[in-house]
């Protein structure tokens, strides 16, 4: 990859949901888990070409020591059918002069040397045979050779491209990974004047989690966010406004007791006001793009803990700043490749 794509890459990947809309958010969600099933499969895939390219090698070499092999011995027919050939046209023509000087009386040893001479025409054709076949299989194996020696420069190239392509990946990933543990970091040491029973800050699925304890917030059955929560948000929003490439998604989740009021249907109804309201004050208190930000509330059906206790309700209502870094641009550039 160039400089400059590196560049890119570091600087982009900083939020991985949508601007607006929760479906577009889930879809972009979906394609970091795509992305790192691939980044699996291709770890896999890779090994696989591994052992094939290794064992695609093995082959070739045996292909070319064979070559060699037939190389030699056609080379070695070749001269002995050469010989074969002078020796036979020796012997011919002395067989010729051998009958014009006898006036056609053929004795026993004219009879002998015809039997030579037919027994080494008979030996010439079976080396020319063997010629034939031994250059022919040469052929055969030449081809093979090419053909193998083609794949493995292909395999090769594929290797390579899935090589390049698996790094791409790990990069991506690793680089986002490490950009959220600083923004967690950051998130944490602007939210030290709060204590573990009000926040907490962690990560999760690769996201940056603010999860906030109702009483730090709202009050019982209210929407309406405390001095102190606007306080904690302000310090939020001041993390956001630096980090403009981080888009952020506000669940407002409340507890499964039964509720409603003359403005409220139910918890639903109100783990959405309270989402809204989070959000107004972060926009209130930093410059930040309301297209980054998405409410949503959950009512009672995320729960942190699903027993029916009195702390497991504390902990179910919550209002969590979900914080993700956008990857659209990191996934735009891997498919380039």
């Amino acid at each position: 990859m160039k400089k400059s794509n590196i560049i890119v890459v570091a600087l982009v990947v900083l939020g991985i949901f949508s601007c607006v809309p929760l479906k577009q958010f889930q879809d972009v969600q979906q394609r970091e888990i795509d992305n790192k099933e691939e980044l699996n499969r291709l770890q896999s895939d890779y090994r696989s070409m591994e052992v094939d390219n290794k064992e695609l090698k093995g082959e070739l070499e045996r292909l070319k020591e064979l070559v060699i092999g037939l190389e030699q011995d056609t080379l070695r027919l070749a001269k002995q059918n050469w010989a074969l050939k002078n020796r036979n046209k020796e012997l011919a023509a002395q067989y010729g002069e051998f009958v014009k000087n006898s006036s056609g009386n053929i004795s026993g040893e004219s009879k002998e040397l015809l039997e030579h001479l037919q027994s080494l025409h008979e030996q010439l054709q079976k080396r020319e045979d063997a010629l034939f076949r031994s250059e022919r299989e040469l052929a055969v194996k030449r081809e093979k050779l090419a053909s193998a020696s083609a794949n493995l420069a292909s395999m090769e190239g594929e290797l390579e491209n899935r090589n390049k392509r698996l790094y791409e990946l790990e990069r991506a990933l690793s680089e986002k990974d490490s950009l959220m543990n600083a923004l967690k970091n950051t998130v944490a040491n602007a939210l030290t004047d709060f204590g573990s029973d009000e926040l907490e800050v962690h990560i999760k699925n690769g996201k940056v989690y603010v999860s906030m304890e109702e009483k730090l917030l709202f009050k019982s059955g209210s929407y309406e966010v405390s001095a102190i929560g606007v306080g904690a948000l302000a310090k939020i929003a001041g993390v956001l406004e630096q980090k403009k490439d981080i888009n952020v998604l506000v669940e407002g989740h409340t507890d499964d007791v039964p509720y409603k009021s003359a403005v409220l249907l139910d918890n639903w109804d109100l783990s959405v006001k309270r989402a809204t309201s989070v959000t107004r004050i972060l926009l209130k208190n930093g410059n930040i793009s309301a297209s980054r930000i998405t409410a949503a509330g959950r009512g009672e059906f995320v729960p942190v803990d699903s027993t029916k206790t009195s702390e497991a309700r504390k902990k179910n209502r919550r209002t969590e700043i979900i914080l993700s870094p956008n990857l659209n641009q990191v996934f735009d550039l891997l498919d380039a490749n």
